[in-house]
């Protein structure tokens, strides 16, 4: 259940889910407020998800039916991975990130990842927030940088 009560599902990105997942950036918004990303036109969003959905391991969230959320783990050195999420603005503000933040390090730990890495830009305080909440540090250094860095440390697998 999120904040407001309403049920939501986290399950395993399939090639089944991909139209909905174009449909979900289509509508994003605020289109590349995230270092970037997500794309802002349909072909580059269709470029850009056959390129990061090759690799790593991907979560959605359906939200009413709907895919309203993608959390993305993908792989760095070592058994480091990067871990990016996007919630669509409709669902935000309702504890879904930080259930999807959740949910991906523990499926960062079964993958057998020792540390969940990521970069945020320092004005983002409702992420920032979301992070902290699942268990990132911010990382000594990053504080007045362009982008934040934060991790969480998993240990051994």
């Amino acid at each position: 259940m999120d904040s407001q009560g309403e049920p939501f599902a986290v399950r395993p990105y399939t090639r089944a889910d991909r139209a909905a997942l174009e449909a979900m950036y289509a509508g994003f918004e605020p289109k590349r407020a995230a270092q970037g990303l997500p794309p802002g036109d349909d072909a580059a969003i269709r470029r850009w998800l056959e390129r990061i959905l090759a690799t790593g391991t991907h979560l959605i969230a359906i939200v009413g039916g709907r895919l309203s959320g993608h959390v993305m783990l993908m792989p760095m050195e070592g058994a480091t991975v990067e871990l990016a999420n996007f919630v669509h603005q409709s669902v935000r503000d309702r504890g879904i990130g930080t259930a999807l933040n959740r949910i991906a390090i523990d499926a960062a730990r079964a993958c057998g990842a020792q540390r969940v890495w990521l970069s945020v830009e320092p004005s983002n305080r409702a992420a920032i927030k979301s992070y902290e909440r699942a268990g990132f540090r911010r990382l000594p250094g990053s504080l007045w940088a362009p982008e934040m860095e934060m991790a969480i440390e998993l240990g051994a697998a």
